[in-house]
C-alpha cells in the first residue's frame, strides 16, 4: 500500500470509531414517558378562535361556556316531553381529538333522565357531533397535538306529555 492510501485509510478508520458515539441510543423508562405526558399549567387547552389570548384558566371557561352555549342552543331546538316535569341535569363526558373534533364519550345521569326521554342520547350525541371544529390542545413540551376530554354540565327541562 502507497502512502497516500494509508492515509486515506486511516482517515477512514478514524471517522468510523469517531461516530460511533451517533449509534448510542438513550433509553427512556415508561415511568419518564409517563411523568412528560401528565397535564401540566403550561400545556395549551382546546380552544376557539374566540377564546385566543385569554389566560389558561378563563380560555378554559371560554371554551367550555361555547360548547354548553352550542349544545344548549341546538337542545332547544327539541320539544322534549317525558311522563313527568323534568328539571335535571346530566353531565356529559366529552373528548377534543388531534384535529378538533368533539365525540361524545358518556353522559353521566343520575336522576336516570335517559330514559324518560326517548330521543335524549341521540340527540345529545347529534349535538356533540355537531359542534364547530376547536383548536386542539398542545402538549408545550414536545409540542404535538393530543386528545383530551372533559366534562360538562347540561340542564335537560321537558314537560309531560299531553
Amino acid at each position: 500500500m502507497n502512502f497516500s492510501a494509508r492515509i486515506a485509510f486511516s482517515v477512514v478508520l478514524f471517522l468510523i470509531f469517531q461516530s460511533c458515539e451517533y449509534f448510542n441510543t438513550t433509553t427512556i423508562t415508561p415511568k419518564q414517558i409517563k411523568e412528560q405526558s401528565k397535564w401540566n399549567e403550561k400545556d395549551q387547552p382546546p380552544s376557539f378562535p374566540e377564546c385566543d389570548g385569554l389566560d389558561s384558566d378563563d380560555q378554559m371557561d371560554c371554551f367550555k361556556d361555547i360548547v354548553s352555549q352550542t349544545i344548549s342552543d341546538i337542545l332547544y331546538q327539541y320539544n322534549f316531553s317525558s311522563s313527568s316535569q323534568l328539571n335535571e341535569e346530566v353531565v356529559l363526558k366529552l373528548e377534543v381529538d388531534a384535529e378538533g373534533y368533539f365525540s361524545l364519550l358518556e353522559i353521566e345521569d343520575e336522576n336516570d333522565v335517559l330514559s324518560q326521554i326517548e330521543t335524549l342520547y341521540s340527540t345529545l350525541d347529534k349535538a356533540v357531533s355537531g359542534l364547530p371544529q376547536a383548536l386542539p390542545a398542545i402538549k408545550t413540551n414536545v409540542g404535538i397535538k393530543v386528545k383530551t376530554s372533559f366534562s360538562i354540565p347540561i340542564k335537560i327541562i321537558a314537560s309531560p306529555q299531553s
